[in-house]
């Protein structure tokens, strides 16, 4: 598989031994990565569905692989010693659900404060959601004015496509629509050839 090439706007990390390895583990795992990101500096990556504990490591595959440096949210409890120092390592923010407050808040201002960040979250929250989408993400997007791509993950043909972005932040409700609709789009994709 040719892997898409980047801009030279979008947050990179120069790293060659994990790049060899994400493209590795892609590759036996026997997946394919279709379409490309934007040449920005920041957006929000928003990767659905989130259906399977694979997800992760083909996640993390990808951004190894392609060399892209992204933060991600994840569940306060990942970041516990001793494996918290590894999900923070690779880009992990902790985010407690119960108490969500100010998240917005805080992500705004890290996308205002840096030059390049590319935020990854998986918008369902949990693996065993009913598919609905949670609106942190769009309101993340709105209040730091970055663009929404969609990463679709399709199990069925073993593909991540790389969606269209979404630069209409004037309503949460038209972003998550846009995202959703995608999703939909990429469930029913033919499988992408080699």
């Amino acid at each position: 598989m040719a892997w898409p090439q980047l801009g030279n706007l979008v947050a990179q990390k120069k790293r060659p031994i994990l790049k060899w390895v994400g493209r590795t583990i892609y590759k036996l795992m026997g997946w394919k990565l279709a379409g490309n990101l934007p040449n920005t500096p920041k957006m929000v990556l928003v990767a659905v569905p989130h259906s399977s504990n694979v997800d992760f490591i083909l996640a993390l595959s990808v951004i190894w692989g392609w060399g892209i440096k992204v933060n991600f949210l994840g569940k306060h409890t990942l970041f516990k010693f001793p494996h918290g120092f590894f999900f923070k390592g690779v880009g992990g923010i902790p985010v407690d659900r119960r108490s969500p407050q100010g998240l917005v808040t805080k992500m705004t201002e890290e996308f205002n404060k840096r030059k390049e960040l590319i935020l990854g979250i998986a918008p369902e929250g949990t693996r065993s959601s009913d598919g609905s989408l949670k609106e942190g993400f769009a309101r993340i997007a709105q209040a730091a004015s970055v663009p929404v791509i969609p990463a679709i993950v399709n199990h069925k043909t073993r593909t991540i496509s790389i969606g269209t972005v979404i630069e209409d932040l004037s309503s949460v409700t038209d972003i998550i629509d846009a995202v959703r609709e995608q999703a939909l789009l990429g469930a029913r994709r033919a499988p992408v050839k080699a």
